[in-house]
């Protein structure tokens, strides 16, 4: 672990919850571990006064959530999670089994409180419905500021940021929505969190705050030291610790372009055309899972659903949807997208992601497995009705079906021929349904001028293609360094790719993180690249980088890149141009 201390230059990859981009020193938050009291049985003779301990300590917090409510500014969402919790602590019901558990076990109240927060925490992960998880994450949230109010730990009832005099990026391998509360916001730069989930109370209050977050970073706690410095891109889910400073120059842009063009939240756009600054037409289109990322992406000037992730449509359902239930779906987001076009992935499962309610089965190397059209193909009844959903949705609007994780040219033939079927079924008119391969796999990038004659489009998924190409796990922080966007073969697989579509008069678009990046999305354009597809957030800073160059300028940027075949060389090279642009 020194070692990695020690470190320069190391970057880890999260999932961003709120966007934005923050540069600043670390401030590492370690709560005191509480976990050694479920271990700690302590004899209680006097049950009631254990009790009473137990009730003065729920009057303290009713008082710390009150001043929470009273003294921060918070909109009406934010108020609403501390009212709840506030009503929770006055049900009766919530805290019995504690109380039942104290008198029955004659066990000290700590050690009751510490096993029930983990009894929670186990239940919680076995929930699929969202709303009792979130109702779990109040409770959990409410016996953890209880536990700590026992103890008389500081941190609950004041700010840790008391003592710093400069903003922070705030580090903590895990946080509660009233540790967030209780922080100094003009203090806050960003904050970076090893643990959590992007539907949690606290996605949902530094979103409110607009306060860039990054969840789901491994071991981040033991890798960063306070006064470190660091960036946060919340935009794509990556974090430096200390950067070069061609890294700081470029996200100080970066930065800039971001808070510059990013529309405020009242403003009400509609599709906004990109073009370069001679004129040559760009789509930015949107990567979402939801109706409120759909929502977010036309806020944002967004000329269509480039990716739309099915998969977390079905994790969010507590069985397997109805061809009715995911067509309601379907239109409900055509009604927000009005008509522009979306693009529907197919059922992307596998790997790391299952569907709670279907039967899961064990592979011993997941991520080269029986992913995305593999699990489809291999599980006809779920694919069929999928595909029934879809083709009755592409009477909505300007519906395409994209086929991911494709490995060899049968995946496309089995798919159209089922797609094809299916049309007939449902007495759908074929010519209009557009399908697309995933570019995602080396095989399928090999494999690309088979592929063309077969198909409509394709799209990069350029974070599965480094990923294969390097055999390096985007899951895994000990092969960071070999999972390289701009490296030289990366480029030119790229670069054929690209050749090939314009050859075959077929549409090409990345959907890949590269996307959301303005540096990197200069490159692809310059390459021939004409649909982006990004996470919401990143299309004004996107826009606005392009719009600023001109797409002359930018071929030339490829083809000076094109020409080396040292990685760091072509950092410089597209820094160089980007702080220039």
């Amino acid at each position: 672990m020194p070692d990695a201390l020690e470190k320069t230059n190391l970057e880890l990859s999260g999932e961003p919850v709120s966007p934005g981009i923050a540069i600043g020193h670390a401030f590492l938050f370690k709560q005191i571990n509480l976990m050694a009291l479920e271990k700690t049985r302590l004899p209680v003779d006097d049950t009631v006064k254990e009790i009473e301990r137990l009730n003065s300590s729920i009057d303290i917090t009713i008082v710390q959530l009150n001043q929470i409510l009273k003294h921060a500014d918070f909109d009406k969402d934010v108020s609403a999670i501390f009212r709840v919790q506030l009503g929770l602590l006055s049900d009766s019901g919530v805290l019995h089994d504690i109380r039942t558990i104290v008198h029955e076990q004659k066990a000290n109240i700590e050690f009751v409180l510490s096993n029930q927060i983990k009894i929670i925490e186990e239940k919680f992960r076995s929930i699929e419905n969202e709303s009792m998880r979130t109702r779990f994450l109040d409770i959990q949230d409410i016996y953890y500021r209880i536990l700590r109010n026992l103890l008389e730990i500081e941190h609950v009832r004041t700010n840790p940021l008391k003592r710093v005099k400069d903003p922070v990026i705030f580090v903590a391998e895990k946080l509660l929505p009233s540790d967030i509360a209780l922080l100094d916001h003009d203090k806050l730069l960003g904050i970076i969190i090893e643990e959590g989930s992007a539907l949690s109370h606290v996605a949902i209050i530094t979103k409110a705050l607009g306060i860039p977050t990054i969840i789901h970073i491994p071991g981040i706690s033991s890798l960063v030291r306070t006064g470190d410095p660091v960036v946060l891109d919340a935009l794509q889910g990556k974090v430096i610790v200390k950067p070069t400073a061609s890294e700081m120059d470029r996200y100080k842009k970066t930065r800039k372009l971001f808070y510059s063009a990013a529309p405020l939240h009242h403003e009400k756009r509609k599709p906004e055309t990109c073009k370069t600054a001679d004129g040559v037409l760009i789509d930015l289109e949107a990567n979402v899972g939801s109706l409120k990322e759909a929502e977010e992406a036309m806020a944002n000037g967004a000329t269509g659903i480039g990716l739309l992730r099915t998969e977390l449509f079905y994790m969010s359902c507590s069985h397997v949807p109805t061809v009715d239930e995911e067509l309601d779906f379907y239109s409900s987001l055509a009604s927000i997208v009005k008509k522009c076009p979306i693009t529907v992935r197919l059922l992307d499962l596998g790997a790391d992601k299952f569907l709670p309610y279907l039967s899961p089965f064990k592979e011993q190397n997941p991520q080269l497995g029986v992913r995305g059209i593999r699990y489809l193909l291999k599980n006809p009844e779920l694919f069929q009705r999928h595909l029934q959903s879809i083709i009755r949705a592409s009477a909505l609007g300007r519906i395409k079906i994209l086929v991911p994780f494709v490995a060899t040219v049968g995946d496309v033939v089995k798919t159209l021929e089922l797609i094809d079927r299916t049309c007939v079924q449902e007495n759908a008119a074929r010519e209009l349904v557009c399908v697309g391969a995933m570019i995602e796999i080396p095989s399928a990038a090999l494999a690309i001028d088979s592929l063309l004659p077969k198909i409509d489009f394709v799209n990069i998924g350029t974070n599965d293609l480094v990923q294969y190409v390097f055999a390096a796990s985007r899951e895994d922080g000990n092969v960071e360094e070999y999972r390289q966007g701009l490296h030289p073969i990366i480029i030119r697989i790229l670069a054929d790719i690209v050749r090939s579509a314009n050859r075959h008069k077929k549409a090409v678009s990345v959907c890949g993180e590269m996307a959301s990046d303005p540096v990197m999305a200069r490159l692809l354009v310059g390459l021939g690249v004409r649909s982006l597809s990004m996470q919401p957030a990143s299309i004004p800073l996107v826009r606005k980088a392009l719009t600023n160059s001109s797409c002359d300028d930018l071929n030339k940027l490829f083809k000076k890149v094109s020409l080396t075949n040292d990685m760091e060389h072509i950092v410089e090279l597209l820094n160089a141009s980007y702080q220039h642009g």
